[in-house]
């Protein structure tokens, strides 16, 4: 290395340069890089004759002048030629192979939610040889940062800087999988007791909602049976409704959250498990196993029975859940039409009204169970619009069937519910043959579409405003973003694990690394000064996709003589680094102060 003066803006200015030579197409060409950018000449000048050469030549001694040039003292190659020959049997240490660091704050993280101390514990117990936590380690960082099948992932250890695990066998990362399922309830636990004991959890309000992934698998998978022909477990890939349309077996996924987003606690379910059934037993796995005070449950209309509420209202919680207006009983369907009692807004664009009533519900042992409960029936002609909008097709159709009557013969399906057939004789007297005429069941019609618009909520909590209703209700959508998460940013599908014990170990990753994120998401809003559980207007300060990427290119490589070359951090980064309370300024550093880094994050509280 070397002591350059180049001209900046027409400026003497100094930077510490490497020359080297390289050969292409068989010529040696000479080249020159900056190591360092120094500074402007005027700002190290001494006003003493040949500063230059005096500066050169203290750099060459090993005592610089200029104390930001210490650390490169003996480095490189003291301003001799580093010759590079381009050719297919070069060393490939010779050329740039930047290494990533972004997996710093979750390896952090990895430590602080407790997943170390799990798996290091079940380590100890069952003398596993391999590295269970660096095998863990290399599953949720390369779910975060770059998602691939298993074997992709264990392929990743040498693309980061220091790796992630010592195993030399991949199929000790499968080991890990089965590891991971077993211990999968020990770590959800884990992870919640450690939130709540630094974000300070708040599980007033919990919302869950039920998603599905399919399989590119042709058949079911079978029941594992006993000898006498009772199940002991059922086949987890199965056919159902799927989310996507598909027809291929599914497996379904409930997932618990908290009024700031981050997740509590997920459950799997055999594809062939509808919705409504999911809730009791996956409140029983997660509710007895974790610390939670009285919790209001948020849940859309699929979850809503009266098994459902009885067990929720049995537990001492409380529940928000919707009820299609239009599913609803005729009578129901009378008050939401019926104008008396709504209040509606300044603009004419919102209105809602409310009623207390009492009923009685089976539970799921076919007990008799009284339900108090808030009735809310709410408009908006936002979503009227939108309603009118989606539906343009339809009113088409009804239009020309209208018109045309015979027309119903065709693609019927469209008006199923809304058809009427009647037998007709085709003769007098005795019946000897009779045939099927259509028409249109009017009242049925006006009806739905004068209810377009209209939503309907039920609630316990007969006390708390019907606006802080529908509010705590719409905080629904941030666990409509996480399954979108899941399935995009991390990839949770295509699945590439067949065994039950794998599949769950999958989701498990996928929901640790959800998990970082929304906790990097809570810090960047706290650090921004906005409201973390503003449902209405959820902001999430950086989107999955961004802090993905920010942390995926943020790099290191290596040059002659020890140091690290960065990558520019860019905006998101930075955001990134100020929210979890980063202070670092690195330049060119060398490996010990990347460590050093590594260990700044480590012992910094992320949560």
């Amino acid at each position: 290395m070397h002591i350059d003066l180049k001209n900046n803006h027409g400026l003497p200015y100094l930077a510490l340069a490497e020359s080297y030579t390289v050969r292409e197409d068989g010529k040696l060409k000479r080249r020159n890089r900056t190591v360092l950018n120094i500074g402007p000449l005027s700002r190290f000048d001494d006003g003493k004759p040949d500063f230059l050469a005096r500066l050169r030549a203290s750099f060459k001694e090993g005592k610089p002048i200029i104390p930001e040039l210490e650390a490169f003292v003996g480095a490189g190659t003291d301003g001799q030629d580093v010759a590079i020959v381009f050719s297919r049997t070069d060393d490939t240490a010779a050329f740039s192979n930047p290494k990533n660091i972004g997996y710093f704050p979750l390896d952090g993280l990895y430590d602080q939610l407790g997943i170390y101390d799990v798996l290091n514990l079940q380590k100890s117990r069952s003398k596993i040889q391999y590295d269970l936590n660096g095998m863990a380690k290399l599953l949720i960082f390369g779910r975060v940062l770059a998602p691939a099948s298993k074997s992709a992932t264990w392929r990743s250890n040498d693309d980061y800087i220091f790796g992630v695990s010592s195993s030399e066998k991949e199929y000790e990362i499968y080991r890990a999988l089965d590891v991971l399922n077993e211990k999968s309830d020990t770590i959800q636990k884990r992870m919640h007791h450690k939130i709540s004991n630094t974000t300070g959890r708040d599980t007033d309000i919990c919302f869950y909602d039920v998603t599905n992934y399919w399989f590119e698998i042709d058949d079911n998978d079978e029941d594992l049976l006993h000898k006498d022909g009772s199940i002991i477990r059922e086949g987890l890939r199965r056919s159902g409704p799927s989310k996507a349309k598909n027809r291929k077996p599914i497996v379904q996924m409930g997932l618990f959250m908290d009024s700031n987003g981050i997740p509590i606690a997920f459950r799997l379910f055999p594809g062939n498990h509808i919705d409504q059934t999911t809730l009791r037993p996956a409140m029983k796995k997660t509710f007895g196993k974790m610390s939670f005070g009285r919790v209001i449950v948020v849940a859309d209309g699929g979850l809503n029975s009266g098994k459902n509420l009885a067990h929720i209202s049995k537990g001492g919680n409380g529940y928000i859940v919707s009820k299609s207006a239009k599913g609803s009983a005729k009578a129901q369907k009378r008050w939401i039409l019926e104008q008396d009692g709504y209040v509606m807004n300044e603009s004419g664009t919102f209105k809602l009204k409310s009623k207390i009533r009492t009923r009685t519900v089976e539970d799921e042992d076919g007990m008799k169970v009284e339900l108090r409960e808030k009735v809310i029936s709410y408009w908006s002609k936002g979503q009227y619009d939108r309603a009118r909008h989606e539906n343009r097709k339809f009113f088409e159709y009804l239009d020309t069937v209208t018109k045309f009557p015979d027309k119903l013969k065709d693609k019927q399906s469209k008006l199923q519910k809304y058809l009427k057939k009647e037998e007709v004789d085709r003769a007098t007297g005795e019946i000897v043959k009779t045939a099927t005429f259509l028409s249109l069941d009017m009242d049925k019609i006006n009806t739905d579409i004068g209810l377009m618009g209209y939503y309907t909520l039920i609630t316990s909590e007969t006390d708390m405003p019907d606006s802080e209703v529908i509010d705590k209700y719409g905080g629904l959508s941030r666990i409509e973003d996480s399954f979108r998460t899941i399935k995009s940013d991390l990839e949770g599908r295509p699945v590439f694990v067949n065994t039950p014990e794998h599949i769950n170990a999958h989701f498990l990753i996928c929901f640790i690394a959800l998990t970082m994120i929304r906790i990097i998401q809570y810090r960047i809003l706290v650090h921004q000064g906005k409201e973390t559980k503003n449902v209405r207007n959820w902001e999430m300060g950086l989107s999955a996709g961004r802090i993905q990427k920010a942390l995926a290119n943020f790099e290191a490589d290596a040059m002659p003589g020890g140091f690290y070359r960065l990558s520019k951090p860019d905006a998101d980064l930075m955001l990134i680094m100020d929210a979890l309370g980063i202070d670092a300024a690195l330049r060119i550093p060398a490996e010990q102060s990347l460590r050093q880094l590594k260990y700044l994050f480590d012992k910094t509280n992320l949560m």
